[in-house]
């Protein structure tokens, strides 16, 4: 998932995805324009949003901020670490991206809070980005970029459903956007009853335990595996199933925890308020085991376990692997959560699950690193050893750096006369110290200057020997050392040789670090295996469903929209339904690659107040922003090439600056400084207005999408974009009226 939109000559990255079977040559349309992003805006912490930021910034020359969400930016790191650790234990991933490519792309990432306005700089200058909740996984985003007077909304993947630990998400603070761009990938989902659905995994999970099966639940190391584990400690705990043992095995398991229990205040309110009143914290795990390799799950306890395993795809990672083991028995049960990537196992698990069980076959291709053995291992020997007599002869062929201790005399001694500094240190140097402690001091103070060659160490070296403590005392060295020998009841080398002794216990240990690293092969094995396992699928992604998709793009009133990841059915689907209900409002449903015009036609000019005028100004606040209304005559710009200055009308008839451009009669005059009537600011709900008349005490209620108020003397309604107030002349309608301009802000 990855859409390229460009404003102003600004090129912004919605989202940076990529699939788990991480084909480079999906890539080309954004190696085309990778050095020319100016910002990246991230919504989601997986694979399928910002999956190829390490290749592009390793490879492709990427070099720009990334903005996102804290936890975003934290837990994408555990995804892409866990993807390069588990997909190099089963083969060369370097070529695709590295640990360093991975480090490079996420220290260029700008973390953000929700409702924070963001400024970019350069070519983005101007331009304004923001960030709201979008549920679905911690520290989802919809972003909104700003530019002058209209919006441009990037909404994907969101959830409106309250969930264990996250809010669902709201567009209230989103109205009328130039432009929405959203997917149309959920229109055909129909979210089951929350109760109903994990009753049906919880039985499903105790009915194969119960057979002594193992359950594997293949997830991704961060963002929804963490409402499945809340769900599975809940029900473990309400039906005490604490002999069955849960494991998360991700190389990145302790993280994944560690990081959650710590970011609660990025959750919902129920959690945060749980946590502040009673100071429980849901992910402090009473069954939950973690697991970072195969190995520590073989040593658990024997018995039925239910492991959640990276990856969701089932292209790599030990969930992989625990598949082939475990697909073949028919008492274990695989539940797929979520939906599947074209291509992948996951897939045609899916479609195999279907079918009849001769048919249930499926050939893969299992990978692991082994260390060398016997003969391949000599060879690997012999050829570093030869390496490394060859390193040696070219560092013996190349001229000798000039000695260490010839660039220790050119250090300058530092001079007697820094008695004053130990007056201002109020610290007394005794015997042969003296020297050090100067030189000390000096580097600490007022630095040093480093030895121009590559031979010279950055600090001399010196031995600190103090004779006497802070205290006065004088320090009985061979006291110490009797002592020493008294207690060990061995006889112990001089304290002076301890550092040499240190150097030679340092030398053993890199030999031994060297002789210990055992090389490794990657061996490859393609296995044929038969499905017996149940097989279920399950709708855990968190996603809104397609009746939700359309309410919240209707109550949002886009003036054009963009419909994106879906395929042509349901992009089809919902592109029909959005036209009957956005009366005459453009929707683009554009294939993959192609480029959208979608220029604003409403033309927005940059004025500058003058501060007489802004002064006489009343500003009131909303959403953010002061608003007030202001009467002016455009008059010239201060500066060339800057933007014209509004002046005060009153300026034309004294013309005291001559800024003004015209001049003009006194009816025109008249005309400039009337306010033309009053200027109501807000959306008011008809449910919200009704919660106001209520805490005054009048009785109101929906008849037909009618607010009927006061035992029906006075009704409310919407008409379009306009608030109708209809009723006979009594104190009732005053009343009501002036409860409901309340709601409003007046210019």
């Amino acid at each position: 998932m990855c859409y390229h939109v460009s404003i102003d000559g600004c090129n912004i990255l919605l989202d940076c995805g990529w699939n788990d079977q991480f084909d480079v040559d999906m890539l080309a349309p954004l190696a085309a324009i990778a050095q020319d992003v100016d910002a990246v805006l991230i919504s989601h912490p997986d694979t399928a949003h910002l999956g190829a930021l390490p290749y592009a910034f390793g490879k492709l020359g990427m070099n720009c901020k990334v903005y996102a969400t804290l936890p975003v930016h934290k837990m994408g790191q555990m995804y892409m670490y866990d993807h390069f650790l588990t997909r190099q234990d089963q083969g060369d991933f370097q070529d695709v991206f590295s640990l360093d490519d991975v480090d490079t792309a996420f220290a260029a990432f700008v973390p953000v809070k929700y409702m924070q306005l963001s400024m970019l700089r350069g070519r983005g200058d101007g331009i304004s980005v923001m960030a709201y909740a979008a549920g679905h996984t911690l520290g989802g985003a919809v972003w909104k970029i700003g530019k002058d007077a209209e919006d441009v909304v990037y909404a994907v993947d969101y959830n409106v459903r309250k969930e264990r630990h996250l809010n669902g998400t709201s567009f209230d603070a989103i109205h009328r956007p130039a432009l929405l761009i959203t997917d149309a990938s959920s229109i055909e989902r129909e979210v089951p009853n929350k109760t109903t659905r994990d009753a049906k995994i919880v039985d499903s999970i105790l009915s194969s335990l119960r057979m002594n099966g193992n359950v594997l639940i293949p997830i991704d190391p961060a963002g929804r595996v963490l409402e499945l584990i809340l769900m599975l400690e809940e029900k473990w705990a309400q039906r005490q199933l604490g002999s069955y043992q849960i494991v998360l095995l991700t190389n990145v398991a302790y993280n994944t925890i560690d990081f959650a229990k710590s970011h609660l205040e990025w959750m919902g309110d129920h959690v945060t308020n749980a946590f502040e009143r009673k100071r429980e914290n849901p992910f402090n795990t009473k069954f939950l085991t973690l697991c970072h390799s195969l190995d520590e799950l073989k040593d658990l306890p024997p018995g039925p376990k239910v492991v959640l395993a990276s990856f969701g795809s089932l292209e790599a990672g030990p969930a992989r692997h625990l598949f082939a083991e475990w697909a073949e028995d028919k008492s274990n049960l695989v539940i797929l959560t979520g939906q599947a990537d074209h291509g992948s196992l996951t897939e045609q698990v899916l479609q195999l699950s279907s079918k009849a069980a001769a048919k249930k076959k499926v050939k893969l291709t299992l990978s692991r690193r082994v260390p060398l053995e016997g003969n391949e291992l000599a060879e690997h020997e012999s050829s570093r050893k030869l390496n490394t007599s060859e390193e040696k002869k070219q560092q013996d062929s190349q001229p000798a750096s000039a000695p260490v201790t010839e660039e220790v005399a050119d250090i300058k001694p530092v001079e007697q006369e820094a008695e004053p500094m130990d007056v201002l240190f109020g610290v007394t140097t005794v015997g042969s110290t003296q020297e050090a402690d100067l030189r000390r001091r000096e580097t600490l103070t007022e630095g040093f200057t480093p030895i121009m060659t590559s031979g010279g160490p950055m600090f001399p070296e010196e031995v600190w020997e103090p004779t006497m403590t802070d205290y006065g005392q004088e320090i009985d060295i061979e006291m110490f050392h009797r002592i020493s020998q008294n207690a060990s009841g061995t006889s112990l080398e001089p304290v002076r040789d301890t550092p040499m002794m240190e150097e030679k216990v340092e030398e053993k240990v890199e030999e031994e670090e060297e002789i210990h690293e055992v090389p490794t092969k990657v061996v490859s094995e393609t296995r044929e295996v038969i499905i017996r396992a149940t097989i279920l699928n399950v709708d855990f992604e968190g996603k809104a469903d397609g009746k939700s998709v359309r309410t919240l793009i209707t109550q949002t009133a886009p003036r054009r929209v963009v419909l994106v990841h879906g395929n042509a059915k349901q992009t089809k689907m919902l592109k029909d339904q959005l036209v009957s209900s956005l009366t005459g409002v453009e929707i683009d449903d554009p294939d993959v690659g192609k480029t959208v015009e979608c220029t604003s036609a409403s033309a927005t000019y940059k004025i500058r107040v003058s501060d007489a005028l802004f002064q006489k100004a009343k500003m009131r606040d909303m959403a953010g922003y002061k608003v007030g209304w202001i009467n002016g005559i455009v008059g010239k710009a201060l500066e060339e090439g800057g933007a014209p200055m509004l002046l005060p009308v009153s300026n034309l008839s004294s013309n005291a600056d001559g800024t003004a451009l015209v001049t003009t009669n006194d009816a025109i005059m008249k005309k400039a400084s009337s306010q033309p009537g009053s200027v109501f600011l807000g959306d008011l709900r008809l449910s919200d207005f009704r919660q106001a008349l209520a805490q005054q005490g009048i009785a109101a209620e929906f008849a037909d999408g009618v607010l009927v108020c006061a035992n029906g003397r006075v009704t409310v309604r919407k008409d379009g974009e306009k608030l109708v107030v209809e009723g006979s002349l009594s104190q009732d309608y005053f009343d009501i009226r002036q409860i409901l301009y309340s709601q409003y802000q007046i210019l």
